[in-house]
């Protein structure tokens, strides 16, 4: 028996990685048992005595894979996943959702990577996976780097996993909006689902909101999920909860669909009559020129612009929906190549000015 802290210390530093985490996943789950009972019967639970039992065979063989699925067992499994691409949509949903009973029964994940940008590939592939995370790092602004390097990765790793294990009598429910970030997401979150028998529920944001809300005097394009309000789409899920799921069919060509495009060479993803189509990473510097000599007029010669400016009419004015991350990436490649001038530092784009450069 462990008892004292030294000698739960001399336990815990012989076990493995995968048998620590597999210890905090049975804490987390034991512990939000107690909590659920406590709230639910107002029953007096010593907290911490109930902790410590957890521990206190650590020091003998046990079986930790047996011990996590007796927890889950326990657990009040939710019997439908949502998921998103992007942090925006998920708290929306998340909001309109929180109106509706059986809170437990729904889970949200969302898939925060911007798959419209940098390299792909089999991203089931740790080293795959790697070296795009390590081109995304390399081309993030100065003071957002450091962060996206330390926890962006393992999160990616883990998110994988935790999808392509989901329970089969869950309903998967995917949220997309007709843009390349979220088109490309959900054509890798299908082929991560190859193997799953959970029915999967496709809402496809933009056609649908344009089918509930449009009127002919009022046309909405919705560019991304994470802009429409969270009691839109609410309604979008209860239109939806009526719909058949997705054929095998349907799900064999989307992740046909991800395969094809998973190999192309392009690094910028953008649609083009529904049709996701990879690009050079430049494809869209004209573009962020155009808006710079158009803005220029409006400044003194000789002034220079702000960084975020730029961004923001670019991000603005295009059709498509882009991350501001890569269009202040560009515009620092601007400046390398000599079209731009920079006046501040290249830290964030709130920090440094640009204007055309001077021939």
């Amino acid at each position: 028996m462990n008892d004292n802290i030294y000698a739960f210390s001399r336990t815990i530093n012989r076990m493995s990685e995968d048998e620590l985490r597999s210890v905090l996943r049975v804490l987390y789950m034991k512990s939000a048992l107690v909590v659920k009972r406590q709230e639910k019967q107002g029953e007096k639970v010593d907290f911490a005595d109930t902790m410590q039992s957890l521990f206190r065979d650590l020091d003998t063989p046990l079986d930790l894979g047996q011990l996590e699925q007796q927890a889950l067992g326990e657990v009040d499994k939710p019997n439908e996943i949502h998921i998103t691409f992007g942090d925006s949509p998920l708290s929306s949903l998340k909001m309109g959702m929180s109106t509706l009973p059986d809170q437990e029964k729904r889970s949200f994940f969302s898939m925060d990577d911007d798959y419209a940008v940098g390299p792909l590939g089999d991203l089931t592939h740790r080293a795959v996976l790697q070296r795009r995370h390590l081109w995304l790092t390399e081309r993030m602004c100065l003071n957002d780097r450091e962060a996206y390097a330390l926890h962006e990765l393992e999160s990616l790793f883990e998110l994988n996993a935790t999808i392509q294990s989901f329970d089969s009598k869950k309903s998967i429910i995917i949220w997309c909006a007709n843009n390349a970030r979220e088109k490309t997401g959900l054509l890798y979150v299908m082929y991560l689902l190859r193997n799953s028998e959970s029915p999967i529920y496709l809402i496809e944001t933009s056609g649908l909101y344009q089918h509930l809300f449009d009127r002919p005097d009022v046309q909405y394009d919705v560019l991304h999920t994470g802009e429409i309000l969270p009691e839109k789409l609410l309604a979008m899920w209860h239109v939806c909860s009526e719909q058949e799921p997705l054929s095998k069919q349907e799900r064999l060509q989307l992740e046909q669909d991800w395969l094809k495009l998973s190999v192309q060479p392009g690094l910028l993803r953008m649609m083009e009559n529904g049709v996701i189509r990879s690009l050079t990473e430049d494809a869209l510097d004209e573009y962020i020129m155009q808006k710079v000599r158009e803005l220029t007029p409006n400044w003194e010669p000789g002034k220079y612009i702000r960084a975020a400016r730029i961004v923001g009419e670019v991000i603005g004015t295009s059709s498509q929906h882009i991350s501001d991350t890569f269009v202040e990436y560009r515009l620092r490649q601007l400046v390398l190549q000599g079209q731009l001038e920079m006046d501040g530092k290249p830290l964030a784009m709130r920090y440094y000015s640009i204007r055309i450069a001077e021939r």
